[in-house]
């Protein structure tokens, strides 16, 4: 009797372990997505709008921070930036913004994945900017919808 119970302690160990390594669920997209839109309307009715967008994060080797360029025909002056993630777990977000032919980076910033949005820490207004690249990517979760909404104004 004592035989049986140990050959079935075996099998349940290793379930039990095997599952605790399993990836994440991957989040609800559609949900996510409307969440995301939701909020890049919003933004878009700010009067000191400069463009929005979303992106699909996932866990990807071959693309780890994945985003969305803004360019302006005129220089524009970022005066703030807010970002969401939408789905569960927690991103990364970065930025690089282009003056004259020049990048330059904005240090990146872990967020969670709660939709509730937050501002991109500046020193101070970004001037004389060309274009500006928003990316991110998951950390811990199998993916998640990014949002980020620039504000300022063009010259």
């Amino acid at each position: 009797m004592h035989r049986r119970r140990s050959l079935l302690v075996i099998p349940a160990t290793l379930s039990i372990g095997l599952a605790s390594c399993a990836s994440p669920a991957e989040p609800d997209w559609d949900t996510a997505q409307a969440q995301a839109d939701a909020f890049i309307e919003t933004a878009a009715t700010s009067e000191s709008s400069l463009g929005a967008g979303t992106w699909r994060a996932t866990q990807s080797e071959e693309v780890p921070f994945d985003g969305v360029t803004l360019s302006y025909p005129a220089e524009a002056r970022i005066e703030g930036i807010s970002v969401a993630c939408f789905g569960g777990g927690e991103a990364s977000f970065g930025a690089m913004v282009r003056a004259e032919s020049s990048w330059s980076g904005i240090d990146p910033f872990t967020l969670t994945c709660d939709s509730q949005p937050r501002t991109v820490p500046l020193a101070a207004p970004l001037e004389q900017i060309s274009a500006i690249r928003l990316s991110g990517g998951v950390e811990d979760s199998a993916g998640a919808v990014i949002a980020a909404a620039v504000t300022g104004a063009t010259e």
